[in-house]
Formats: structure tokens, C-alpha cells, sequence
């Protein structure tokens, strides 16, 4: 019975923490691979969500900086020849596209605004400015995309864990490290998985 009673404190004690950390996912939040997800495309990755409704959702992993040289991609694009920073792996979708996201407080002309002071930006003549400060621009190819309802059936079998994105985050200096710092501590998935009554099935 005092096993049963501390359960049920400590279930009440919870409740509000596990409502927090049960966000659905949203334009500006992280999806964060649980370790559920196995395989070389999405294992360890955390993506940025650009959009996401009935229809569908998309977005980029930003953990994921590859080793290829930015002239060896780039030279045929004059409004970013002179970048001189990473080019990170965005994800599976049309590894043939190009992304760019800034960390300004003074987006240019066109920008979509993901967080704070994250936007995406058109890859034209407005980037010049930013090429002098290449911490403040990352480009990615290719995207992750889910169709209507998919996103959806990975997060019920607990695929992602969703967390408020921020500028630190997507701008992250160590970017590879970034996986590890945004997922739970196992003593807190354990708890959140197992139901406070478990005992009782014995």
C-alpha cells in the first residue's frame, strides 16, 4: 500500500511536467529522434519544423554539418560564391535544393521568420552582407517531409520528442553535440513511460 500511496504522489508531482514536455509539433519547434528511430537518415537527428498542418509538415536537421567544400557546390551560385562556412545535410528530400537560414535581427526582403531571430532567406543578392559574418549563415540541401497523418503516426509511437527551438539551438556551435544535450535524461523517459500503477499488474 505505501509503494501504491508513493506512486500516486509522485504521479501528481509529474503531471505537470509531462503536460509541458507533451508539445505537438509546430513551425519553430525541434523534433528530436528518440531512440526509436534507427537507421543512418534519421537516427540522432534534430530537425527544425518550417511547417506543419493537416496537410503535411517539413523541415531541416541542423545537426548534421557534412565535409563538403563550399566551392565544390557553390561556384555556380554568384549570390553566395564567397560563403566559406558549412554545408550541412538538411535531409533525404530533394538533395538537389538548397536552403539558407539566417540569424539576424534585420531579415532582407523575403525572409519567412522561423524563430526569434532565425529566417529562412531566398538565395539571391540579399545575402551579400551576411557573407562577411559566416557564423550567421547556414545553408543545407535537401529537406525531411512527411505526408498528411505521417508525422503524426511516428509521433503516437514515440518516435520525436518536441522542444521550443532557439536561435542557440539551430545556430548551435557545436552542432553535432546538439542531439545528446536536447534529449531527456533516461531516468526521466523511464518515468514518463512507465504508468505509476505499473506495480499493481504483478
Amino acid at each position: 500500500m505505501k509503494r501504491i500511496v508513493t506512486w500516486l504522489v509522485f504521479a501528481v508531482w509529474l503531471l505537470p511536467v509531462v503536460a509541458g514536455a507533451d508539445q505537438r509539433p509546430a513551425k519553430g519547434r525541434l523534433l528530436v529522434a528518440t531512440e526509436l528511430v534507427g537507421g543512418e537518415v534519421f537516427a540522432k537527428t534534430v530537425i527544425l519544423l518550417f511547417h506543419y498542418d493537416d496537410e503535411g509538415a517539413m523541415g531541416i536537421v541542423v545537426n548534421r554539418p557534412t565535409e563538403v567544400e563550399p566551392e565544390e557546390l557553390l561556384a555556380d551560385i554568384d549570390a553566395i560564391s564567397g560563403y566559406s562556412g558549412r554545408i550541412y545535410w538538411g535531409g533525404p528530400v530533394r538533395m538537389n535544393s538548397l536552403r539558407a537560414l539566417l540569424h539576424t535581427d534585420t531579415p532582407p526582403t523575403g525572409a519567412e521568420t522561423i524563430i526569434d531571430s532565425v529566417h529562412q532567406v531566398p538565395i539571391d543578392d540579399g545575402l551579400k552582407d551576411a557573407l562577411a559574418d559566416p557564423a550567421s549563415l547556414r545553408l543545407f540541401l535537401g529537406y525531411a517531409g512527411w505526408d498528411a497523418g505521417q508525422l503524426d503516426r511516428e509521433m503516437d509511437r514515440g518516435s520525436w520528442h518536441v522542444v521550443p527551438a532557439s536561435d542557440e539551438h539551430v545556430f548551435a556551435e557545436d552542432p553535432r553535440a546538439l542531439w545528446e544535450q536536447l534529449t531527456p535524461p533516461l531516468e526521466y523517459r523511464a518515468a514518463t513511460q512507465l504508468s505509476p500503477f505499473h506495480h499493481l499488474q504483478k
